[in-house]
């Protein structure tokens, strides 16, 4: 048995490949396009090519690393409890940019497809860009979208979020470490919540908050946009 064979060997590889890729990010002084999970998947791409292992066989074999995912999503509850006096202090303000920031996501999408002639799968792929994954694939269920083109839409749109938003706070001087994770949640989602972690427990907060309503208002005025259009 090889280890390309062996689900805990499989499980190791990802866990190294992450590993290598966050030690790579540290080691560059956190160069913004060297992010961890950008290494770890094109180093985990070349592995599955270079082998000719399926896909689908890697992702059964990773399984228990999928189940991880609900435990970390309620563990974020932890900084957001402990700051959650200063996003009761907020919330109309956090509320209507949530909601503007939904309508502006959906909107460019729609535009995006007019100008560019796009696909109608790629508008609709598009129009969940900014929303965690299983959301983004539940709302691209309801309104007729592809899973492939909405995973490689949340999976760019994450990367390219969590590398240039920072950079766009800082030359317009934020220096807020609420704004900062509140943007990076809404823009980034789960990216965005990795790279508020650099900015403190505050930002971490406010990244889950925005990440959360962001999702919500998401999973309602999405599909309901595309009935009217």
């Amino acid at each position: 048995m090889t280890i390309f064979s062996s689900s805990l060997g499989l499980v190791a590889l990802t866990i190294a490949a992450y590993s290598a890729g966050n030690w790579l990010y540290l080691r560059s002084g956190k160069l913004p396009v060297l992010q961890p999970v950008m290494i770890a998947t094109l180093a985990l791409v070349a592995l599955l090519l270079g082998t000719g292992l399926p896909y689908k066989q890697y992702f059964d074999a990773t399984s228990m690393l999928h189940s991880l995912l609900g435990p970390a999503v309620v563990a974020l509850a932890v900084p957001l409890y402990e700051n959650v006096h200063k996003a009761r202090a907020v919330l109309l303000p956090i509320v209507l940019a949530t909601l503007l920031g939904g309508l502006a996501v959906t909107g460019s999408a729609l535009l995006l497809g007019h100008v560019f002639g796009l696909s109608p799968l790629m508008e609709r792929a598009l129009s969940t860009k900014s929303v965690t994954t299983p959301i983004a694939l539940s709302v691209a269920d309801k309104i007729g979208g592809s899973v492939p083109l909405t995973i490689l839409g949340v999976f760019v749109t994450g990367l390219a979020g969590v590398t240039l938003t920072p950079f766009l706070l800082k030359a317009i001087g934020v220096d807020s470490p609420a704004v900062k994770g509140f943007t990076l949640g809404v823009t980034s989602h789960t990216f965005g919540i990795t790279r508020a972690v650099e900015f403190g427990s505050e930002a971490v907060a406010f990244a889950t908050l925005g990440m959360a309503l962001m999702g919500c208002a998401s999973a309602l005025l999405v599909p309901a946009i595309f009935r009217l259009f």
